[in-house]
């Protein structure tokens, strides 16, 4: 069956293709919600699309709630279900292959907003259902392709989904990567705050701001300092020298200084992986001859408690580490700054699984010294997932069995759409050594590793479902 169920994708392989590139046309990135369309016109238009997809091939389908769309084959009780995700995080710039959300094929590589992170993906566990139902498998038990909106932004649509339905006792996302994730740390999304106040005398901080998610390293920031020579700030970054963020400046018509910084983005479960700008242009003010004022104590606390280049709240005190899955890692992923309207920022923070959440965010707290506050806005246990049960050790026996590699299981550090589903795992979509730039310009994913994955999810159909 594992060459029936290759030669059936390579056959399909147009095709398949095609429909990834219907979906990514589509612009699902979180918007302002409507009647119908809960996390925005562009998720609902993703979920009507891979629906018009699904019923095309012959499948029973429903739009649940208007959250996520529910795919079915087989008969009895539903026992597996493939969980993956349609919304996308913003496009960010830097795109150098394609426009976001216009996809290309360069040879065996896709390019473009959700090729990898997930409709990709999505496609292809559609494509392993494809594959059973025509070539005739047979199944005594009923498998489930569940698709969200809503994943980049809080999973709200599956928290809905599990209080109106009842998950599979078997659940696994093509949203992580091979051979096999078991653990995911544990994350914290921590608001920082501080309110404004009058214009001081002297050099300030009029606006600060960069970043659009908190689960992504900001590849750009910019601000305007009033009261200082372009010369001070031109000498300012002189000494920075900060390796991979480029810093421009220039005097604005009011007589102001206008700063940007572009670093690099990247996920902010690897912060390490990007180049920080928020972080960086924080760091380039507080090297200026700020007065002192409630706003510019609060980014100078700010600067000092979360360093440009300390990934792991070394500085403030949160750092914990273990065997099993690694190091804290914390990310300015927002910040939005005014002097007289005050300070908005979030953290992202990837907790292992020997970290406290609430003990970290005090110790962030008490690194802020009054000059800011924090209040914690979501707040998830590390989720792990036994390397010796049933599911897993099947799951890596179909993986070793058509690639020849290592089947075994991981931790990381990003949360799969998993998270807070007892049992479930990640299995796919991204091999070893890739590197898909997932929240990234140029987002990629070939087609081979598409196409092997959607065969070894139709391989694990037939195991867990059929006769």
């Amino acid at each position: 069956m594992i060459d029936n169920f290759l030669e059936f994708l390579d056959l399909h392989e147009a095709e398949l293709v095609n429909d990834i590139f219907t979906l990514c046309r589509v612009n699902s990135e979180r918007t302002e919600a409507q009647d119908g369309a809960p996390y925005g016109i562009g998720p609902r238009r993703a979920l009507e699309t891979a629906f018009e997809l699904a019923r095309s091939y012959g499948f029973s389908a429903e739009i649940c709630g208007d959250r996520v769309l529910r795919v079915e084959l087989g008969a009895g009780e539903p026992v597996l279900a493939i969980l993956a995700h349609l919304d996308v995080v913003p496009a960010g710039d830097g795109w150098t292959k394609c426009k976001p959300y216009e996809p290309v094929r360069e040879g065996d590589m896709l390019y473009g907003r959700g090729v990898s992170d997930d409709k990709g993906p999505a496609v292809a566990s559609l494509y392993s259902l494809r594959a059973v139902k025509e070539l005739g498998v047979k199944l005594n038990k009923k498998v489930q392709l569940l698709l969200g909106s809503c994943e980049e932004t809080g999973s709200d649509d599956i928290d809905w989904y599990m209080k109106n339905y009842k998950m599979p006792p078997m659940v696994f996302t093509p949203d992580g990567d091979f051979p096999l994730v078991n653990i995911e740390k544990g994350r914290a999304a921590v608001r920082i705050y501080a309110s404004g106040g009058e214009a001081p005398s002297g050099v300030y901080v009029k606006r600060l701001s960069g970043g659009t998610v908190a689960n992504a390293v900001p590849g750009s920031a910019s601000c305007g300092v009033v009261g200082s020579s372009l010369e001070a700030v031109e000498k300012a970054i002189g000494e920075l020298n900060i390796d991979g963020v480029k810093f421009t400046a220039n005097v604005c018509k009011h007589g102001n200084v206008h700063i940007t910084a572009e670093g690099v983005a990247a996920h902010a479960s690897l912060p390490e992986n990007g180049k920080n700008a928020v972080c960086a242009l924080l760091k380039l003010v507080t090297k200026l001859d700020l007065s002192p004022s409630a706003g510019n104590n609060a980014l100078v606390a700010l600067a000092e408690a979360i360093p440009f280049g300390d990934y792991n709240g070394r500085e403030f005190g949160g750092f914990c580490e273990d065997e099993e899955s690694g190091k804290l890692t914390v990310n300015l992923g927002i910040i939005k700054y005014a002097f007289d309207t005050g300070l908005e920022a979030v953290v992202d923070m990837r907790i292992p699984v020997c970290g406290n959440g609430e003990m970290i965010a005090a110790a962030l707290c008490e690194k802020l010294a009054g000059k800011a506050n924090i209040d914690i806005l979501s707040l998830s246990q590390p989720h792990c997932v036994p390397e010796d049960s049933k599911f897993v050790t099947e799951l890596l026996k179909i993986y070793e069995s058509y690639t020849g590699l290592e089947g075994r299981a991981m931790a990381i550090g990003g949360g799969t759409y998993v998270h807070d589903i007892e049992g479930g795992v990640a299995f796919g979509c991204t091999f070893p050594g890739r590197n898909p730039r997932m929240h990234e310009p140029d987002e990629n994913m070939p087609v081979s590793d598409l196409l092997i994955s959607s065969a070894m999810f139709a391989k694990a159909i037939e195991v867990f479902c059929g006769e």
